[in-house]
């Protein structure tokens, strides 16, 4: 008995690690997932203060399409 734990005991711990590296790769997809949806809603936020600055010119062409952008990275942001 006592040799059937001298090797399974390393052979346990082996099969435990190699659920390792997965794991971090698939945190650090999750991170990566993160800093998307960050970029996209700090492009929305660009797109909301351009749809304002079209709004004071007078441009509401310009003022809807910059909104429309903004709502949808947000909703893709989102999504992510």
């Amino acid at each position: 008995m006592k040799k059937i734990m001298l090797v399974a005991a390393p052979l346990a711990f082996a099969l435990t690690a190699c659920g390792g590296p997965a794991e971090e790769a698939g945190e650090q997809a999750d991170d990566i997932a993160e800093m998307e949806a960050e970029v996209m809603d700090a492009e929305a936020g660009v797109a909301e203060a351009e749809a304002e600055l079209a709004d004071e010119m007078g441009d509401e062409a310009a003022e809807a399409d910059l909104e429309a952008e903004a709502e949808m990275l947000e909703e893709t942001a989102d999504e992510i």
